[in-house]
């Protein structure tokens, strides 16, 4: 991943669009080309899925794809694990394994911002099932992982506007029964295992693990998300 470092923590992108194209439109990001005759630069607009597609010769491609989505990337995240940390991994993980795969990105009409998210998708999955974010492709790379700040905290529920969505967040419990807050509490806020659910709520592990899922749905669905 030489001459393209997209997802290191110690810069301010990582948590945002500063920079050159902060007073750009949001998905608008223009770009410096050399036009064919030499006579100077002109600038135009890439799409994503030329920015994909141009990203596997051109790093500095990857690093403008990853500008314009990773803070829409990160609220995802956020608003489905409630974990500063846990988000800013599965950003890191979303971006690396989409390095690895930019080469097999088909332009068949699928948005290539539509391709991340499918990504992130995938690893909010896995990260349900295993209550961690293992990493893998951010090790492939090589790549650091420094230690969040009470800054970057800060800056990451800032810039996904934590204090509404916990607003939202207590409504849409509001509106759940009994049981599906019970199920929500105890495996998404403490944090237990499926094992622990079950024998709290007296049901078998498969029963608990539906029950969270169901849970969770309802929840998405009182917020308006997907899950």
């Amino acid at each position: 991943m030489s001459g393209c470092r997209p997802l290191s923590r110690s810069e301010p992108s990582r948590f945002g669009t500063k920079g050159c194209n902060s007073s750009l439109p949001r998905g608008v990001t223009m770009v410096t080309v050399r036009s064919t005759d030499g006579a100077g630069d002109v600038l135009e607009s890439r799409s994503d899925t030329e920015l994909l597609l141009a990203s596997r010769d051109d790093p500095a491609a990857f690093r403008e794809l990853y500008e314009r989505h990773a803070e829409s990337i990160l609220a995802y995240f956020y608003r489905r694990t409630l974990d500063p940390e846990a988000s800013a991994d599965l950003v890191a993980e979303t971006f690396a394994v989409a390095w690895e795969r930019r080469a097999r990105f088909r332009d068949i009409g699928r948005p290539a911002g539509a391709w991340l998210f499918g990504i992130a998708r995938r690893e909010l999955g896995r990260y349900r099932r295993r209550r961690s974010v293992e990493l893998s492709a951010v090790r492939r790379l090589g790549m650091t992982m420094p230690a969040l700040t009470s800054d970057d905290f800060a800056e990451i529920e800032r810039s996904v506007d934590a204090a509404s969505f916990r607003q939202e967040l207590v409504d849409a419990l509001s509106h759940l029964n009994a049981r599906d807050r019970e199920a929500i509490r105890l495996r998404v806020t403490e944090e237990r295992t499926f094992r622990d659910v079950a024998q709290v709520m007296g049901c078998a592990e498969g029963t608990a693990r539906v029950r969270v899922h169901r849970a969770l749905r309802r929840l998405a669905k009182q917020m308006g998300e997907q899950p």
